[in-house]
């Protein structure tokens, strides 16, 4: 009896400095936990992280003495790699920023916080997004397009994304690039900006070859120009192509669509003494009549009017 009541008081003796131990462990890690709040309040989020992160590892083996500061940690590390997230962001450290966003998501959905985790998911794209932004705004095209190119590495639908690729690829003479990036930009619900900046693609072209007289190359891009976005230059250009080519009725159907759109330009004149041409090259003196007449009062055409009305013998 004497052996077990020694071996007890043993055992008691040598629980009291573990006692003691305990409680230094859990009022070490609460002020390693207010010294995060502190360094939190003064916006210094690695450091509040670091200390958060310091406390879980410091109350893993307090048992139910060390949980509440484990809630409290887990509850508000995510929240901390969010914000810290956002002012890498504004500071354009992007990299970093969605490393810290990254690590919100994944610990804020482990959490069950699901509004933290929503938050991070949707910022991620927004800011690749506006960093992509900015390169393209300074004239860094290769830059904003790998940007662009990130955007869509997290969300592969994302129309804008593409839109803007192909606009820097149009800025850097990627004619191929452009014309892929801005066909899937519309695939995806971008029709209306991707088929116009397609159609400015074909009647750079199409301008581009009736400088260099060729006819036959401005005809087809601004044909191609108008199968995308119908435009008042892509009419002139086919029907002045098309006039050259001695395609009559292209030539017909481009300067009839262009003056219709634009009755008051100041070149009319020369658009209808053009199609009066073109008609009469079919054979379609009544035709021809009909415009040689609207251009019998200005000098530049009046004799040469004058003189088809009577050959016609115009009514």
């Amino acid at each position: 009896m004497r052996k077990i009541k020694t071996f007890f008081a043993i055992c008691m003796l040598s629980l009291l400095p573990l006692g003691s131990l305990f409680a230094q462990d859990l009022a070490t890690a609460t002020e390693t936990y207010n010294s995060g709040a502190t360094a939190l309040n003064e916006n210094n989020y690695a450091t509040a992280i670091e200390s958060f992160i310091k406390v879980l590892k410091m109350c893993e083996g307090l048992g139910e003495e060390g949980s509440s500061l484990i809630k409290e940690c887990k509850d508000i590390l995510p929240q901390i790699y969010l914000r810290y997230g956002k002012e890498l962001a504004s500071k354009r450290d992007i990299d970093q920023a969605i490393v810290q966003i990254k690590k919100a998501a994944e610990l804020a959905r482990s959490n069950s916080m699901e509004d933290v985790a929503t938050e991070a998911k949707d910022l991620l794209p927004m800011l690749l997004m506006a960093d992509a932004d900015s390169y393209i705004n300074e004239g860094k095209f290769p830059e904003a397009i790998a940007g662009y190119k990130k955007v869509l590495q997290q969300d592969s639908a994302n129309a804008t994304a593409y839109l803007r690729i192909g606009i820097a690829e149009a800025r850097l003479n990627n004619e191929d690039g452009a014309v892929a990036a801005f066909e899937k930009a519309a695939e995806l619900g971008e029709k209306e900006d991707a088929v116009k900046q397609l159609s400015v693609i074909y009647l750079k072209k199409s301008a581009a070859a009736w400088q260099e007289k060729n006819y036959a190359g401005a005809l087809e891009n601004a044909k191609k120009a108008n199968t995308y976005c119908e435009n008042t230059k892509g009419f002139q250009l086919a029907g002045l192509a098309a006039l050259q080519l001695r395609k009559y009725d292209d030539a017909i159907a481009g300067l009839e669509a262009y003056y219709a759109a634009d009755p008051q330009a100041k070149d009319k004149n020369s658009t209808l003494y053009a199609i009066a041409t073109a008609y009469e090259a079919k054979g379609n003196t009544s035709k021809a009549c009909g415009y040689y007449k609207q251009i019998i009062s200005d000098p530049k055409y009046k004799q040469m009017a004058e003189y088809k009305i009577s050959q016609f013998k115009c009514n």
